[in-house]
């Protein structure tokens, strides 16, 4: 499937630079800024692995894509950031565009957004919550995660956070630390994070 493009499929717009960022921009109101760069790295780490782009790739190498790991983690990471839709979306404009210039592609888009749509209602159930997880996630949103005695730990310097699981509930402990030469400087920076 790799190298030149084959007859039957010559699509004139490429997937991640037209198709899929056209549809990531009409979400950035809607979604955390941090959540749309992460989606866009995954879409690029993908690109740059299948080399499905029409630019010296060759775009049945989405097929591939959308059945791999690295196209699975990036589902989980949409369905707990809540940016399913917006998946569902680019596979829609993918499966419209490129319907007559690469077939096997756009079925395969077809395929893969049945497939999320019919497990939306499943995915967006609570699901069994383990700190295996809440690793794996934490680890593909790009964090450092150390795991000690039933919690993780995340050390971001300044701040750290520490995540427990009790029963079915998040127990969460985020930490600031810092240098005042005052106590109002303490107590200033205590009110932002009650605000919170």
């Amino acid at each position: 499937m790799s190298g030149e493009n084959g007859k039957g499929c010559r699509p004139s717009r490429d997937f991640l630079r037209y198709i899929a960022n056209r549809v990531i921009a009409r979400y950035a109101a809607k979604l955390p800024s941090g959540v749309i760069e992460d989606i866009r790295d995954m879409l690029g780490r993908g690109e740059d692995k299948y080399r499905f782009s029409i630019y010296g790739g060759d775009p049945r190498n989405l097929v591939k894509y959308f059945e791999s790991e690295e196209w699975r983690d990036l589902v989980e990471y949409a369905v707990n950031t809540g940016a399913l839709g917006m998946l569902v979306d680019i596979l829609s404009a993918l499966s419209r565009e490129y319907r007559s210039e690469c077939t096997e592609v756009a079925e395969a888009a077809e395929r893969e957004m049945e497939r999320l749509k019919a497990g939306e209602e499943k995915l967006g159930r609570r699901e069994e919550l383990s700190l295996e997880k809440i690793y794996r996630m934490l680890s593909l949103a790009g964090y450092r995660v150390e795991a000690k005695d039933g919690s993780l730990e995340v050390d971001e310097g300044l701040i750290k956070l520490v995540i427990r699981i009790e029963g079915q509930t998040l127990e969460y402990t985020v930490c600031k630390s810092g240098r005042s030469k005052t106590l109002e400087g303490v107590l200033s920076k205590l009110s932002k994070i009650r605000e919170l």
